[in-house]
C-alpha cells in the first residue's frame, strides 16, 4: 500500500484533509497492537475522535478501493450502510 495507495497524490491530500494519518511501528507499540488486535500487516485503522474503533481494513487495499474507503469513513455512511451498500 504504502508503494501504491500511499503514492497517489489524490489519495495523500484526501488522507492530510480529512484524517489525522499515522504510522505505528507494531514491533515496538506492542500495546497499540493488542489494543487494536492486529493479526497481520499491513493493516489500516480507522478511529473516532475519542480512539474508539470505525472500522479496520485488514491487507492490501488497492488505491481505487482505498479512496472509496475514505470516502466511506469522511461521509459518516457506516453508520448508516454496509461498505458494499455505499459502493452501489
Amino acid at each position: 500500500m504504502e508503494e501504491e495507495s500511499f503514492t497517489q497524490p489524490e489519495i495523500v491530500k484526501f488522507l492530510t484533509t480529512n484524517f489525522i494519518p499515522i504510522r505505528v511501528d507494531v514491533d515496538k507499540e506492542k500495546k497499540i497492537a493488542s489494543t487494536y488486535h492486529v493479526r497481520g500487516l499491513p493493516v489500516s485503522w480507522f478511529l473516532e475522535p475519542d480512539g474508539r474503533k470505525i472500522t479496520t481494513i485488514p491487507g492490501y487495499v488497492n488505491p481505487d478501493l482505498f479512496q472509496v474507503i475514505l470516502k466511506y469513513i469522511t461521509s459518516e455512511s457506516y453508520k448508516k450502510m454496509t461498505l458494499k451498500e455505499f459502493m452501489k
